[in-house]
């Protein structure tokens, strides 16, 4: 594998906020969103297919069909409701691009589909990892406010 260029990873910070770092999905997000630029659109649904199965590989989820990995993924609370159905969709455009023959894809249909699994990633990375780091920032604060009281305190001064 070639080392990516500052240019290629600023388009995949870019492309897949909050995911680096994740590797199979982050990079398989990014290859999707580039083969939508070039209209290559049967590509970019494989590939957004690919992604909920690698998504749902690296929360832990890996036995079974993809509708069993995405029900799961569910009933461990990591997609809610409407967004478990948004990865069907993707599921479903990714089989009809699979199993359908080579029918063409519409491109805005494309569009749509990796929006939804954009939608998905939101539920299964990004969406927890903006809620760790406002918990982090909340408690460093915290602390720091703890540790400037205790320190007031202990000089004699009347503490808040």
């Amino acid at each position: 594998m070639l080392p990516q260029s500052s240019d290629a990873a600023r388009r995949q910070s870019e492309r897949a906020p909050g995911l680096p770092g994740l590797g199979v999905p982050a990079s398989l997000a990014v290859e999707a969103h580039d083969c939508l630029s070039i209209k290559a659109d049967r590509a970019a649904v494989s590939l957004a297919r690919a992604v909920v199965e690698a998504s749902a590989k690296e929360k832990g989820v890996t036995r079974g069909s993809l509708i069993a990995k995405i029900d799961e993924l569910h009933q461990l609370g990591l997609l809610r409701g409407h967004i478990k159905e948004a990865a069907h969709e993707v599921r479903f455009g990714g089989n009809e691009v699979a199993h359908g023959g080579l029918t063409p894809v519409d491109h805005e249909a494309a569009e749509e589909i990796l929006t939804l699994r954009d939608e998905v990633l939101n539920d299964l990375f990004q969406s927890p990892a903006r809620v760790a780091r406002a918990r982090q920032r909340r408690l460093e604060r915290s602390q720091a406010g703890t540790a400037s009281v205790n320190t007031t305190a202990s000089e004699g001064q009347p503490s808040i």
